[in-house]
């Protein structure tokens, strides 16, 4: 038997406003799958699982149709509905403990719904013995009352509950929170157990990790709608810009980078009047009811949020579907914003980039890494628009910059404070300069630089508006550069070894108020560093660079924890202590055609010598080795003969 939802809309009435909680929210569980119900609080999730079971308050207003296998739930008598819970369709509540009658035994809970359906007091209390053993829970347990019991117990206790009449839908609300990793391993078996019963289950959870290892379907709700409907691993491949910063904000034994977070906060959808003759609107809510704007009442309503907002995405809501997801956006998902295609640049006889081609995607953190004159620094320039390739294209999604100039959606964030900026003007001229430059009018100029050095963290008082660089001690320089950089409301941001000329504490400081803008503005980040630690901390993807070539490019968990080239492998062993002699640097610079760390790979063959090829890895990324699916150890430093 499946479960389908069929354009569910369910709002919830409070005096004089009206929340919606569920937006024509549509997909089916199907019989012997496990569907994943993801998304942040207030999303949606538990009323979607009430309105399943038919227990949704007298308050909440349903629309829409929820079938059980042919039988359609909606509309059913309060006599019919019991007549299928537990029996047909059974839920795991949140919040085990409030769920269980403080002064009855949990055997004696366990069996209520079989006792309930005509069966003997002790035999029923029999099954419930063998159904809270099989949940790991000894005999001694069985009499216990529930706040006798630990989380964990309570948990499987509840899970026993649910099966003891072998329901054919199974709806889990939040199973594993609390619970320590082995019950939580325990509670995951017993799940997967009864989907290969051939049970039809709907897992509701805050755990990435969790849909990602159980769901074959994961669906992604967002302010009761569905953004995404995926069959990808969701941690692993997110489709939808909201799905993506879910991603960034969950932790995971192998994610390298700190958490994200998404801006903004996850609202309430309010609609009411404000006054008679006020027409009914929607509010956007967090603590009250008045102080926190409107909620878009067309278009996406992911949009106030969202890292890749164009036009289009306040008047129009399309579903994009391919053959493994459906995700609700206009622009298809996550899209790409810069386009490297072939890009190289020579100085005299010296080639910096050789025919790189490189992707950046809205919204996304990009580290580049590598030794020093690798090229980083000259693709930054390219990037900001400062240079001109040689060869090649470089470009933005012309949806994303609207027939702006490359000058007025990026910002440059410079290695050296006191070198980028001019001594002759004071800290507020200093941040106005990109606005003259854009002729931005007089009176919105001093508003701008006052909203943008307070987002850098630096003081808007008189007298340090009127300071000279040569006042100011190195990081308060960084962040006046930083805030002239952002003061133009970039859509991209060029942050070039930002923090390399700080001290240790300073650098963590202004590195954290960078990401936190980051994340504040929804800038997409290309971050340049030698430093491979912090790649490891930042980047979402990273690309490893060696004199003009990209080597190795992918999602930053695959490259610190699989890295597939020995020369990533090499600085990863070797980190920033590693220098390579003059006859290697004139080995790598002198051929362009060639691997430019043939000197030191112990893997080079003849072939290295002739072509580098482009290999993908698992569809994420890309090597230019021949050998990379070969043992990569060990590593000679010196030349090879």
């Amino acid at each position: 038997m499946n479960l389908r939802i069929n354009n569910l809309f369910v709002s919830y009435t409070d005096h004089d406003h009206v929340l919606s909680a569920l937006n024509g929210v549509d997909f089916k569980v199907e019989k012997g799958q496990i569907t994943a119900l993801v998304g942040e609080s207030g999303s949606g999730k538990t009323t979607l699982g009430l309105a399943c079971m038919g227990l949704l308050p007298e308050n909440a207003e349903q629309n829409g149709r929820i079938w059980l296998g042919t039988q359609m739930l909606t509309g059913l008598d309060n006599e019919s509905l019991n007549a299928l819970r537990h029996n047909t369709i059974a839920m795991v509540f949140q919040n085990g403990g409030a769920n269980f009658n403080p002064v009855i035994r949990v055997i004696d809970q366990v069996a209520e719904p079989l006792v309930s359906r005509g069966t003997k007091k002790k035999e029923a209390r029999q099954k419930a013995s063998a159904m809270l053993n099989r949940m790991g829970l000894a005999a001694p347990l069985h009499d216990r009352y529930a706040h006798q019991l630990s989380g964990g117990q309570i948990q499987r206790a509840l899970m026993a509950m649910a099966l003891i009449l072998d329901p054919k839908i199974l709806i889990l609300d939040e199973p594993t929170a609390s619970l320590d990793s082995v019950t939580k391993s325990f509670v995951k078996t017993i799940i997967q157990e009864e989907a290969a019963s051939g049970k039809a289950i709907l897992l509701i959870t805050h755990d990435l990790g969790l849909a990602q290892d159980l769901a074959d379907k994961t669906i992604v709700l967002y302010l009761g709608q569905v953004m995404e409907e995926t069959c990808e691993k969701i941690i692993e491949n997110p489709g939808h810009p909201y799905t993506h910063a879910l991603v960034r904000s969950f932790p995971t034994l192998d994610t390298t980078r700190d958490l994200g977070g998404i801006r903004g906060t996850a609202f309430y959808r309010y609609t009411h009047c404000h006054k008679q003759g006020d027409g009914n609107h929607n509010h956007i809510q967090t603590d009250s009811f008045h102080d926190d704007g409107h909620v878009p009442v067309s278009g996406c309503i992911f949009r106030p949020r969202c890292t890749q907002v164009i036009d289009r995405c306040y008047n129009s809501i399309e579903i994009v579907q391919t053959e493994s997801q459906k995700i609700r956006c206009v622009r298809g998902g996550i899209t790409r914003m810069i386009r490297f295609k072939g890009v190289s640049k020579k100085y005299h006889k010296k080639t910096a980039l050789a025919s790189l081609d490189l992707d950046l995607y809205a919204g996304e953190l990009f580290c580049l890494v590598g030794e020093t004159g690798s090229g980083k620094t000259t693709l930054a320039m390219i990037a900001s628009g400062a240079i001109k390739p040689d060869t090649g294209s470089f470009d933005f999604n012309p949806e994303d910059i609207k027939g702006k100039s490359i000058s007025q959606i990026t910002g440059v964030v410079y290695q050296s404070p006191m070198e980028s900026v001019s001594h002759r003007l004071n800290v507020f001229d200093i941040v106005a300069e990109p606005l003259r430059i854009a002729k931005i009018e007089k009176d919105r100029v001093n508003e701008m630089v006052v909203r943008a050095l307070k987002r850098a963290q630096v003081s808007t008082a008189s007298d340090f508006l009127l300071r000279y660089p040569h006042e100011l001690n190195m990081g308060a320089v960084q962040r006046v550069c930083i805030a002239r950089a952002i003061v133009n409301e970039p859509l991209f941001l060029v942050a070039d070894e930002p923090t390399s000329a700080l001290d240790p504490s300073v650098q963590a400081k202004v590195l954290k108020m960078l990401l936190d803008l980051q994340t504040q503005l929804g800038l997409t980040l290309l971050f340049i560093t030698h430093n491979i630690g912090l790649a490891k901390k930042i980047g979402d993807r990273v690309g490893v660079m060696l004199s003009g070539h990209m080597m190795e490019q992918g999602p930053a968990k695959q490259i610190f924890n699989s890295p597939c080239h020995p020369y990533t492998r090499l600085l990863l062993e070797d980190g920033e202590e590693y220098q390579p002699t003059n006859s290697e640097s004139r080995v790598e610079n002198s051929k362009e055609h060639i691997c430019p760390f043939i000197s030191r790979c112990a893997l080079a063959q003849p072939q290295c010598f002739k072509t580098m090829p482009l290999k993908t890895i698992n569809g994420k990324g890309f090597v230019s080795c021949h050998q990379f699916e070969k043992k990569l150890e060990p590593f000679v430093h010196g030349c090879i003969n």
